[in-house]
């Protein structure tokens, strides 16, 4: 039988049975659909994450220092403008700000509410992709000392809704201080990772809260590599520059351990520093997304492995119904491999088209879930070709044997079956 006599043949004898064809189907339909939504969601969900977190700076370096780790006099000297210059100095690195954060509360028509202050530099938006004053400005030079904020858009919209800020004063209380700041500033919506987002912060000088603190320290600066790909060699120059700037400063702490011989009187030496990479969390992240998704397309599969049974089933049924019929044809002509091809083309014809519609039923639930989710619409191709050839091989697979069965009935006993 040549390929169009086939398929003329399966769709035949398919559209002959249509319930049976239906139910068939519907397990290819399920299964495909159920790995193709769930590779899209997946897609479109760290799409929107790793947009999110690249936003708050793909290129960006966070430099922590612990001054409880540094003799005092040492931490005095180093923790200021020297320390910030020697880190910008480092190779790969286009920028280094210093950063200071606190907590405030805010009495606003009679009620008191706590907001997060941030004290940066005037080159503190340049660390991130598209982090602009919506209105207003952003700290400049000339705010050194001075009692101005800027609101990120969530604190915006939350203390003075419908009414714009700027000009407003903040009568907040920080560390038993009542200070008023006067807003110049509303900044562009930046999104929410985790539960940190650059939207929640009061923006004020950062010289103005070291000196509500009482401490002129530096102790968190945020580094910006020259490119993404330098990122890590940035990283590992700005910690050779604060390895060779803390060796000989930083405090040896006596330990003991009761109980552990040996151990009573040893020194360790604490490490006054950490570093860490944005874009590596952005890496840790999609490897975790990766097996993630690989572990929930392996279990949407399996349910095209129970579809794979379900024909299987039909087929020997279908050859049980059939075999007077598979006489009639061995009795004009027919050898067994026609017979076998034709029970094998129904079996791959149910499973293609089950894919096909699995194919868009799975894309019209990933477009759905992406409504509600709020995250972009990935069409994964892919995925989607290698759940249809899956479908496919799962045609030929679990419907090899019947049609094999069916290829090596007796013709004389099949022309007597009743």
């Amino acid at each position: 039988m040549v390929f169009v006599d086939l398929l003329n043949s399966a769709f035949a004898s398919l559209r002959a049975h249509r319930l049976r064809t239906a139910l068939s189907v519907l397990g290819i339909i399920i299964g495909v659909a159920a790995v193709v939504a769930t590779i899209s969601l997946v897609s479109g969900a760290t799409a929107k994450t790793r947009e999110q977190i690249a936003g708050l700076g793909i290129r960006t370096i966070t430099v922590n220092v612990f001054p409880g780790a540094l003799q005092s006099a040492a931490a005095a000297r180093l923790l200021t403008q020297e320390l910030t210059d020697r880190l910008a100095s480092a190779d790969y690195v286009s920028l280094v700000v210093p950063i200071a954060s606190g907590r405030a509360t805010l009495t606003l028509a009679g009620q008191s509410r706590d907001l997060s202050l941030l004290g940066v530099t005037p080159e503190y938006p340049l660390l991130f992709d598209n982090f602009y004053p919506k209105s207003g400005r952003f700290i400049h030079e000339i705010d050194a000392g001075q009692k101005v904020a800027v609101l990120g858009a969530n604190v915006a919209k939350d203390l003075f809704p419908g009414t714009d800020p700027i000009g407003q004063l903040l009568n907040l209380e920080f560390m038993g201080q009542k200070v008023a700041f006067k807003v110049v500033g509303v900044m562009v919506e930046r999104g929410t990772v985790g539960n940190q987002t650059l939207d929640d912060y009061v923006y004020i000088p950062l010289s103005t809260l070291q000196s509500l603190m009482g401490s002129r320290q530096f102790t968190t600066y945020i580094a910006q590599a020259v490119d993404a790909e330098s990122v890590e060699k940035a990283a590992a120059a700005i910690e050779s520059v604060l390895a060779a700037t803390f060796a000989s400063v930083t405090t040896q702490a006596t330990r003991s351990f009761a109980g552990v011989a040996g151990a009573a009187g040893r020194t360790f030496r604490l490490t006054p520093y950490s570093v860490t990479v944005q874009k590596a969390v952005i890496t840790t992240y999609e490897e975790s997304v990766r097996t993630m998704t690989l572990i929930l397309a392996s279990v949407a599969a399996i349910s095209l492995l129970v579809g794979g049974i379900g024909i299987m089933n039909i087929m020997l049924v279908s050859v049980v119904e059939r075999t007077r019929e598979i006489g009639i044809r061995m009795a004009v002509g027919a050898c067994p491999k026609d017979i076998r091809n034709q029970f094998l083309a129904e079996a791959v014809v149910i499973c293609l088209l089950g894919g096909l519609l699995g194919l868009g039923l799975g894309w019209l639930s990933a477009w759905l879930g992406s409504l509600f989710g709020r995250w972009p619409f990935v069409i994964s191709g892919y995925p989607a070709l290698l759940a249809v050839g899956f479908s496919v091989a799962v045609g030929l697979i679990f419907g090899l044997y019947p049609a094999i069965r069916a290829s090596r009935l007796d013709p004389v006993e099949a022309l007597r079956y009743e």
